[in-house]
């Protein structure tokens, strides 16, 4: 299975990622974080055809010692001081629930057929407030090799929450190399450091996600809510969510 890029800097935990793709110029950060892509993708082109993807690893890095330029780090601190609490963003920013329902794969893969396309089995979710929650959909996702892949993501109707989107990423598999900042992190999910945010748009509308790491995978889960739809209620939820997962 070839890899995506040999290094994935996971700057989604810090959020920064996502304040820098929504800008109309580059910033440093974004600007760095392509970088270090270009610089992948040529490292990856330079294998031999046809050679084994080594497994891949997990980092955890202080701020400090990010293989960054001084005015990325600076912008890293900002953005995550930033980030902070609830995140107020324009409207627009948020969908809506018949932008993201009109969005959503409409597909649906039987147990026996994921067990053939993924690495491992899908984590379960019965004993979560996902298990009984209407599955509106699936799609692969992370690392892409024919009809199999190293990722999995399912989207939920949850009442009283909104769309739940549940994503698994084998990153071992993969050959992924993630970094994550140790900063960033600002909650823990069954004992592992995790990054939680929290948005509301100026029509009320919520967001929140939560992504953290395992042994071998990437996890997160992101609900998004209408008007009206209590964010820290929902940051809550999550967590309950994310601490009911078996994998």
């Amino acid at each position: 299975m070839k890899s995506l890029c040999c290094l994935a800097t996971s700057l989604l935990m810090s959020m920064s990622a996502q304040a820098s793709q929504t800008d109309a110029t580059p910033d440093p950060v974004g600007r760095w974080l392509h970088q270090r892509a270009m610089q992948a993708a040529i490292q990856e082109a330079s294998m031999t055809r046809g050679s084994s993807v080594g497994a891949g690893s997990y980092q955890i890095v202080r701020l400090a010692d990010l293989d960054a330029p001084e005015e990325v780090k600076h912008q890293l601190r900002t953005d995550m001081d930033r980030s902070a609490g609830v995140v107020q963003v324009a409207e627009g920013n948020i969908p809506t629930r018949a932008e993201l329902l009109a969005a959503l794969p409409r597909r649906y893969r039987s147990a026996s057929e994921l067990r053939q396309r993924l690495p491992q089995p899908p984590s379960s979710l019965e004993a979560s407030l996902l298990g009984p929650a209407e599955l509106i959909g699936m799609e692969s996702s992370g690392v892409l090799d024919g009809s199999r892949s190293s990722g999995l993501s399912r989207f939920f109707q949850l009442e009283g929450v909104g769309i739940v989107e549940f994503s698994e990423n084998n990153f071992l598999a993969a050959g992924t190399h993630i970094e994550v900042i140790a900063e960033a992190q600002n909650t823990t999910v069954k004992g592992a450091l995790a990054h939680l945010k929290k948005s509301v748009d100026s029509a009320g509308r919520t967001r929140v996600e939560l992504v953290w790491t395992g042994d071998s995978k990437t996890f997160s889960l992101i609900a998004t809510g209408e008007r009206g739809t209590d964010v820290e209620r929902n940051a809550r939820l999550l967590h309950d969510i994310a601490a009911a997962i078996v994998d």
